[in-house]
């Protein structure tokens, strides 16, 4: 009985604030703190999408699209966001912060968008090309594809490319049906980040990339790329480069027991 009388009192105990090593953790856990590792890619609802299933049903259409296409994407988790768009007829919805107080104006309204999360591929390889001062170019020729996505689909013998180990990664791929996809490029995700109401997916302007190569290429200065990498791939990382991943580097400690 006195027990319960204990229970009845509060619903859980109390609580305090407990330190913790976040440089440390962000530094073993996370090689690049740069990234989060996990992206995601916000769906708009259509003018016509009268319902959640519809937009849901959008937003997993495109994830199995790419990763038939050979983009070694791993689904992580999907969910409602609300938005607020200023006409139905015009709807470029914009994403609520639900943290503050938030007014609307008489003439929005909300809708329901989809939040797709998912990792690209099951680690992000860092690799790092360095042009010689006579190379006027990486070596590497890339695409977009249809989903929003960067590839790599060629890399010339001898280049700043191949000699990065870029090559044989692209030889790899190629062999076990994968696409050889560009995560980030000096830093900056290169991936497409929603799809607005007319369909369209907002993804990496090919022309800057281009920029970007054009400018490290003429400085002779090298350039970081992080590469998804896929399930068995032989070899996850440079010897200059370095991996993010999910997984921690070795075991867990468990609690001390009582």
């Amino acid at each position: 009985m006195s027990r319960k009388v204990v229970n009845v009192d509060g619903e859980e105990f109390h609580r305090r604030g407990m330190k913790y090593n976040w440089k440390m953790k962000l530094g073993t856990y996370l090689p690049d703190p740069r990234s989060p590792i996990i992206s995601s890619i916000l769906f708009t609802p259509f003018v016509e999408e009268s319902t959640i299933e519809a937009t849901t049903a959008r937003s997993m259409a495109w994830f199995s699209a790419a990763v038939s296409s050979g983009a070694p994407l791993v689904f992580v988790n999907i969910q409602t966001e609300q938005l607020w768009t200023p006409d139905k007829n015009n709807p470029i919805a914009r994403e609520i912060s639900w943290g503050r107080q938030q007014t609307l104006p008489t003439n929005y309204h909300i809708v329901q968008g989809i939040r797709l999360w998912f990792l690209p591929g099951i680690a992000e390889v860092s690799i790092d090309i360095m042009p010689r001062p006579e190379e006027t170019r990486f070596g590497m020729d890339i695409k977009r594809t249809e989903e929003g996505f960067i590839c790599i689909y060629s890399v010339a013998l001898g280049s700043a490319a191949e000699r990065a180990g870029l090559g044989h990664l692209h030889e790899e791929a190629n062999a076990k049906g994968h696409l050889l996809v560009i995560s980030r490029l000096e830093g900056k995700s290169v991936m497409p980040s929603n799809v607005c109401s007319s369909g369209l997916i907002n993804c990496c302007d090919h022309n800057d990339i281009r920029d970007v190569l054009t400018q490290a290429i003429e400085r002779t200065e090298g350039i970081q790329i992080h590469i998804m990498a896929w399930p068995n791939q032989a070899r996850l990382a440079s010897p200059r480069g370095m991996v993010s991943t999910l997984q921690p580097p070795g075991g867990f400690a468990p609690p001390p027991s009582l």
